[in-house]
């Protein structure tokens, strides 16, 4: 997530009315100059993201994705000149990917919308101070709100994936109303792409659960290797579609370990119903590969975040497991 800091004039060639970001409020540029010492860069030894600080109810929060700090180790919290930020406690917001730590020293709060219901409206000004690919500059990109629902906001200032964490600032009134998080990409039959960008609200969060970062990271690597596993098992079928068998080498222990039994119970077939149990038995393995993970994680996980994760891979492994019950099917008749 990387922040290049754009002039002012190249920051007008991108407004769509110089007029609408200016008028009754903030301009964009200001806005840079004015919560300079607001904006966060976290560090960590596994990646890098954004963040922010805001004057949350009263008190002074540093706020980024639940899915940046899942992503960085060992964070450091750094201003725009390289000043540190010291945090206390954590907490991670129920059905929004948000973190909150409360900051000890260092920053300067953003102002943030009390209720974007009766503050904000679609198509008002918005501007992205993100830190795109974590280079440590600023881009100031800019837009409108498109869209607003009950968690979410829909802007189509042009961030990207390495914005996340960045604060999405009303420009009339000078508040963040959420926080840039993901965007979806859908490309129809004639090649065109309708790109949809979203961010969460702060002001809709109802429950906060306390961060065990010990815990949280627990957490975070057991749903990386589910979500690995996930897309091992749509190779696998890909295999098994073109080749009519397993030919790869496969790294999750759930396929390699049925892939491997497979490969290791073969002898020159005596007979067709050898090559049949064979293929029986790899698919039965397969199947109850499929779901043994997700189930184990439904038991542990504990954070709302990675729940909702894990319900997306639950289906994701569900259709997976259709698969393998037709192959069987169509193994045993």
């Amino acid at each position: 997530m990387r922040f290049k800091l754009l002039c002012f004039i190249v920051a007008c060639v991108l407004l769509r009315s110089p007029a609408l970001f200016s008028a009754g409020g903030s301009s964009a540029a200001q806005l840079v100059k004015d919560y300079r010492d607001g904006l966060v860069f976290v560090e960590g030894k596994t990646g890098q993201g954004s963040g922010f600080i805001v004057d949350y109810k009263g008190k002074k929060y540093l706020f980024t994705n639940a899915h940046v700090m899942a992503g960085v180790r060992a964070p450091q919290f750094k201003l725009l000149d390289r000043s540190p930020v010291r945090v206390g406690a954590a907490v991670a917001a129920v059905a929004h990917d948000i973190v909150a730590l409360g900051v000890l020293d260092g920053g300067t709060a953003i102002p943030c919308v009390e209720s974007l219901d009766k503050e904000v409206s679609i198509g008002d000004a918005v501007v992205v101070l993100g830190n795109a690919e974590g280079a440590g500059v600023v881009n100031l990109l800019q837009g409108a709100i498109v869209g607003i629902g009950p968690n979410l906001v829909e802007v189509d200032a042009p961030f990207v994936p390495g914005n996340s964490g960045s604060p999405i600032i009303h420009l009339r009134s000078g508040k963040v109303i959420g926080i840039a998080t993901y965007m979806t990409i859908r490309r129809s039959g004639d090649r065109t792409e309708r790109v949809r960008r979203f961010g969460y609200r702060l002001d809709s969060v109802q429950q906060w659960q306390p961060v065990d970062w010990t815990r949280f990271y627990a957490e975070a690597d057991s749903m990386e290797k589910i979500e690995k596993t996930t897309a091992e098992f749509g190779v696998l079928l890909e295999d098994f579609n073109k080749n009519g068998k397993p030919t790869r080498s496969y790294n999750s222990p759930a396929i390699r370990n049925a892939v491997d039994a497979f490969a290791a119970s073969t002898r020159p077939a005596s007979g067709k119903s050898d090559a049949e149990q064979g293929a029986e038995r790899l698919l039965s393995s397969l199947r109850t590969a499929s779901s043994r993970d997700v189930r184990e994680a439904k038991v542990s996980i504990g954070y709302d975040f990675f729940k909702r994760q894990l319900e997306n891979e639950m289906r994701d492994r569900e259709e997976i497991t259709k698969v393998f019950d037709q192959a069987l099917k169509r193994q045993r008749r």
